[in-house]
């Protein structure tokens, strides 16, 4: 079977639960993933809830919550013929102040190969800016939390 992997982090000077509450706002992902044209969730922010997105100069796919470790990790995967994309999410602390945040994406099976040479360029791209606006976003909502 094919598989490759493509991986971003960032540290931020925020709180793990910062970052999970922009990570459970599905609807919020193309603010800080410009890659999104728009993205959604049908239902709770649990295992098995199923949701859609659409890419940037790709069609629109369903993905599904597939781990789900509340302030901590969640994965979901998008089922092509014969491949499978995951995309684990990790949020650890660092020290009192800071987290790193880790974005992995899996891609695995026959199609791999075709995606290796289209998606994994766009993702070793776009996938480093959208973590870094991430960590941005959540040092923004910290510090919004230490000025209330």
């Amino acid at each position: 079977m094919f598989k490759w992997t493509v991986q971003a982090e960032e540290i931020a000077k925020a709180s793990t639960r910062d970052v999970w509450e922009i990570w459970t706002d599905v609807a919020g992902w193309p603010k800080w993933d410009h890659d999104l044209e728009w993205s959604s969730l049908n239902g709770p922010f649990k295992v098995g809830t199923e949701g859609k997105l659409k890419p940037k100069g790709w069609p629109a796919s369903k993905f599904c919550l597939i781990s789900v470790e509340e302030g901590k990790s969640h994965s979901d995967k998008t089922v092509m013929p014969m491949t499978e994309i995951i995309f684990n999410h990790l949020v650890t602390p660092c020290n009192n102040l800071e987290v790193r945040i880790t974005h992995r994406v899996e891609v695995a099976g026959l199609l791999a190969p075709i995606l290796w040479m289209t998606m994994r360029r766009a993702l070793k791209k776009g996938m480093p800016h959208a973590v870094k606006r991430l960590a941005q976003l959540a040092e923004s909502r910290a510090k919004e939390k230490v000025h209330k």
